[in-house]
C-alpha cells in the first residue's frame, strides 16, 4: 500500500514492517484531543463534522466517533503529504490483534479489516473532507503514505485504533451531484466537472478495494506525467494532491465533497493488485478530467 511519494508504485508493506513491532507497540501512545466541534451537530438534522489533525507523524483525533453519517475532516499540519485511511476491524479482531499480524505478515493482516474510505491525500496545508455512513466496531485509522526515506507513516506513529459507537439518530445523507464508480480497474466519471462546491457518491463497485485521490496536475502535465514519475520519480511531482476518497473494500460506499477550481486533474487509485502487485493505476485506473466554469 506504500510508495516512496504516496501509494505509487504498488503499496507494499511487507518490507517495511520488518522489525518494526517497537513502532507498531508505540502508535496507542499518541497525544489524543477531541476537536473543539468534534460530533456536535448545529440541528438535529445537521450532519456532525469532526476534525483529524495531521503531522509528521501522528493524528489527533477523538477517541471514539458517532455511528451513522459522519463528515470527517482532515487538516495536513505536517511537512509532508498525509491521508486517514479508516479501516474497520472485523468482528472479534482487536486492535493489538491486528497490529500484530500487521507486523508479522504485512499486507495480508488486511484479510483482519475492511476498508471503509476516508480523507484522500492532502500536500502540507491543505485540508480533505469525506462524509461516511459509518458502522458501529473498532476501527484502525492509518496513513500509508511514505516519505523520501520509503518508510510508510503508519510504521512511525501514524497508526491508532478509534472506536464508532451506536447512535440514537443519524442525519440524513448529503445532497449530491452525481455518483463516481470505481471498478477494476477504472473509474466511470464525467470528463468534466464544475468548478466550486460539489458533492458526490463514490461506490465501489469492483471485487478489489480501490479509491479516488484527486490530483491537480501541472500546467502541461498529463495523467502520463504522473505514472512516470511515480514509476521513476526525477524533480518535483508533476501534480498537488488535493484530496479525494479513501479506500472502500468491494460494495462500500461513501460522499465526496469537492470545492476545485479550474485547471486539470486526475482521479487515481494506487492500491497494488494482490495477485501481481502493480498499481491499480499502472493497469488503467487512472483519468483525467478538466474542471470549469
Amino acid at each position: 500500500m506504500l510508495p516512496h511519494h504516496f501509494r505509487f508504485p504498488p503499496r507494499t508493506i511487507v518490507a517495511p514492517l520488518v522489525g518494526a513491532i517497537a513502532l507498531v507497540a508505540v502508535v496507542g501512545c499518541q497525544v489524543v484531543k477531541p476537536s473543539v466541534g468534534a460530533g456536535v451537530a448545529s440541528a438535529a438534522s445537521a450532519i456532525p463534522t469532526v476534525e483529524f489533525d495531521a503531522v509528521d507523524y501522528s493524528f489527533t483525533t477523538p477517541d471514539t466517533l458517532p455511528a451513522g453519517i459522519t463528515t470527517i475532516r482532515l487538516d495536513n499540519h505536517g511537512q509532508e503529504p498525509h491521508h486517514a485511511e479508516l479501516l474497520r476491524l472485523n468482528d472479534g479482531v482487536t486492535f493489538d490483534q491486528f497490529t500484530a499480524t500487521l507486523e508479522q505478515e504485512g499486507e495480508s493482516a488486511l484479510r483482519l479489516v475492511s476498508g471503509e474510505g476516508g480523507p484522500g491525500t492532502v500536500d502540507p496545508n491543505g485540508e480533505s473532507e469525506v462524509t461516511l455512513d459509518l458502522k458501529p466496531g473498532m476501527y484502525a485509522l492509518a496513513c500509508f503514505v511514505s516519505g523520501p526515506d520509503g518508510v510508510p507513516h503508519l510504521l512511525k506513529g501514524m497508526l491508532k485504533p478509534i472506536q464508532v459507537t451506536e447512535a440514537f439518530d443519524t442525519p440524513a445523507a448529503p445532497e449530491v451531484q452525481g455518483t463516481f464508480t470505481m471498478r477494476d480497474f477504472t473509474f466511470d466519471m464525467p470528463a468534466t466537472l464544475p468548478a466550486g462546491p460539489t458533492t458526490y457518491t463514490v461506490v465501489n463497485s469492483g471485487p478489489q478495494m480501490h479509491e479516488l485521490n484527486v490530483l491537480k496536475l501541472a500546467p502541461g502535465k498529463t495523467a502520463h506525467d504522473v505514472v512516470e514519475w511515480e514509476t521513476a520519480p526525477s524533480g518535483p511531482p508533476p501534480f498537488e494532491a488535493v484530496g479525494g476518497m479513501e479506500g472502500f473494500s468491494a460494495g462500500g460506499s461513501g460522499y465526496m465533497p469537492l470545492d476545485l477550481r479550474p485547471a486539470t486533474y486526475v482521479a487515481i487509485c494506487n492500491i497494488p493488485d494482490p495477485a501481481s502487485g502493480v498499481s491499480h493505476a499502472q493497469l488503467g485506473m487512472i483519468r483525467q478530467f478538466s474542471v470549469t466554469n
